[in-house]
């Protein structure tokens, strides 16, 4: 009798025991790690993820640097994001990966936002939804510096084998040239090295880019080539999967913040600043 009375004394406490540390599962979300995040607020248990899609390749937009000995996303998109994190007290996670690749992410929910020097482009916009445009950019043609005068028109791309990256607005505008050849790929990176190698004649960037590679790489240069297109084909905006109103309702008080502050022009300047660095 007295076995089974300890017996049922040891069961008692145990289930009690295990009932205490039911409040706090494996399934519990880990403490916020504000390392990323876009202001000085500290984590608390209150904030939540914010999980931003990008293709860093794309400076001043978004680019990689070496910050204090860390490899470091930057640019004035990644300065917005962290502005609209901070206004949503959330931590800001970037997850970087192909141009072509990111409204996928977005709609299988791995990203919450994409921003990433995007064209809202209708076709795009049948599949998430855009916040206003914060930014407008002008195309430019970027070219061998010894081929310069081959390129005086965008006419004269006729025929050539021309650049884009995959999935992007300039891929469009290229596919408009008669006779053009396209390469298409994933990183900018790559397609400067197809150009200084001669596979392409031409590569088709959005100017700001094509500045940047301009100043530091001696031997490529900006065409006179001009591309005309209407001002709203020339935005980037913020997009966020279809429906999902409240988060666009925050990016857009945002963006308009910053907007009427000039904060926006002050990230381009300091990015670009930071590229020649």
């Amino acid at each position: 009798m007295k076995k089974f009375l300890l017996l049922i004394t040891m069961v008692t406490t145990l289930a009690l025991t295990a009932c205490g540390q039911g409040s706090k599962g494996a399934n519990d979300p880990a403490p916020a790690n504000n390392s990323q995040a876009g202001g000085s607020t500290e984590p608390t248990e209150q904030q939540t993820k914010l999980v931003l899609g990008t293709s860093a390749d794309y400076a001043p937009y978004e680019f990689q640097k070496m910050i204090d000995g860390k490899n470091t996303i930057v640019g004035f998109d990644i300065e917005i994001a962290k502005e609209i994190a901070k206004d949503m007290n959330a931590e800001l996670v970037i997850q970087n990966m192909d141009f072509d690749g990111l409204l996928m992410a977005l709609n299988a929910g791995k990203v919450d936002m994409v921003i990433s020097g995007m064209t809202p482009t209708p076709e795009r916009a049948e599949n998430v939804d855009f916040s206003e445009i914060y930014y407008y950019a002008e195309q430019g043609v970027l070219v061998k510096k010894d081929r310069l005068a081959e390129f005086p028109t965008l006419e004269s791309l006729s025929g050539k084998k021309v650049g884009v990256q995959k999935g992007s607005i300039q891929e469009g505008i290229a596919q408009e040239i008669e006779g053009a050849k396209l390469t298409s790929l994933g990183k900018i990176p790559e397609l400067i090295m197809e150009l200084q190698t001669g596979r392409v004649d031409a590569l088709i960037l959005e100017k700001p880019v094509a500045d940047q590679y301009v100043l530091k790489q001696d031997d490529i240069a900006l065409a006179d080539a001009k591309i005309e297109q209407p001002k709203e084909e020339s935005g980037a905006a913020v997009a966020v999967k279809k429906g999902n109103a409240e988060l666009l309702e925050n990016i857009n008080k945002t963006l308009e913040r910053l907007m009427a502050a000039g904060d926006i022009d002050r990230f381009v300047v300091e990015a670009n600043e930071l590229v020649g660095e």
